[in-house]
């Protein structure tokens, strides 16, 4: 979507919640960018010093996932990458330090 855009991507009516084909595409959409990401080592795609690089190299499936989903979506999708991205890198950190886990009562985990 471009800034002048006259018309508003089909999953940014806040009115309205998203289909299911609507949170498929934008999901696979996601998968793509995100797997492109995999292949150019860049796990934060909302750090500036990366921008180049995910310019030259991942522009076709960022536009995708850009014109696939929802603004709001979009911004989610690349933070919860970097956090499920540290949470990992720790619990590997923690596994080769023989760290065990402990499950507490009472908690839901998600």
């Amino acid at each position: 979507m471009g800034w002048f855009s006259s018309s508003p991507k089909p999953m940014d009516d806040p009115s309205k919640p998203p289909m299911r084909s609507s949170r498929k595409q934008c999901w696979e959409s996601r998968d793509a960018f995100f797997t492109c990401l995999d292949r150019i080592e860049v796990v934060n795609a909302l750090d500036p010093s990366q921008t180049g690089a995910i310019k030259s190299q991942c522009s076709k499936e960022e536009s995708r996932f850009e014109q696939d989903c929802a603004t709001s979506w979009i911004k989610y999708f690349k933070e919860k990458r970097v956090v499920d991205y540290k949470r990992e890198k720790f619990m590997k950190e923690m596994e080769e330090k023989n760290a065990q886990k402990i499950e507490l009562p009472g908690l839901v985990r998600r």
